[in-house]
């Protein structure tokens, strides 16, 4: 059956995407031109712009497909009253994810330190790793919101640590241990009773992952 003129546009779409990103992470957000995609993606240069306004708008989406990914494991982890375990496997994994979108947080800090009106990309990208642990809190079934004094500094702390270790790409320990520790802070945060038998269970985990 044909393709749609809908389906090559998005795989159009696609390949730019992909071209660019690559691109991106090799010679960083100045040194790459629209030329330079479009040709890696072997389409006609004016096909960008049926896609994207220009370089700034295709990493603005590079950057929002980094983060839906990331609200879509953060709504995993709040699914329902939040187990250690599934905290500390929802970090885990999270902390897994961040070495390949390492060049795109360094990259926005580039495309920030380049174009003086780009920082409200770097603020609404933020706010999209907050939201869903905000929204979290809120709706936890034991009224977490009602036992923190500022809600909203939680949920911003908490996605703090996160995004620090995706901008930085450094890590203290292994990502199990690494998590082992975030989850005591998130627990301790959010009001979720943490034992010393939750500890032991999270230490196998990690001992038979």
């Amino acid at each position: 059956m044909p393709r749609t003129q809908k389906e090559r546009n998005e795989e159009t779409r696609r390949a730019l995407l992909e071209a660019g990103s690559s691109l991106l992470r090799e010679v960083g957000y100045a040194r790459t031109s629209v030329a330079q995609i479009t040709r890696r993606a072997n389409r006609a240069h004016g096909t960008f712009y049926l896609h994207f306004k220009n370089k700034r708008d295709l990493v603005s989406v590079l950057l929002d497909d980094m983060a839906d990914e990331a609200r879509r494991h953060a709504r995993e982890i709040w699914r329902a009253a939040p187990q250690v375990d599934a905290i500390w496997l929802g970090l885990r994994d999270f902390l897994a994810r961040i070495s390949p979108d390492r060049g795109l947080w360094s990259l926005l800090e580039e495309v920030v330190a380049l174009e003086e009106d780009a920082a409200p990309l770097r603020s609404r990208l933020r706010r999209l790793y907050v939201e869903p642990i905000l929204r979290g809190l809120q709706e936890h079934p034991d009224g977490l919101a009602s036992r923190a004094p500022n809600i909203e500094l939680v949920a911003d702390l908490l996605a703090s640590m996160g995004l620090h270790f995706a901008r930085t790409g450094s890590l203290p320990a292994s990502p199990d241990v690494t998590a082992l520790h975030m989850t005591v802070v998130w627990c301790r945060a959010i009001g979720q009773p943490i034992t010393e038998t939750d500890l032991d269970k999270l230490r196998d985990m990690f001992a038979t992952n």
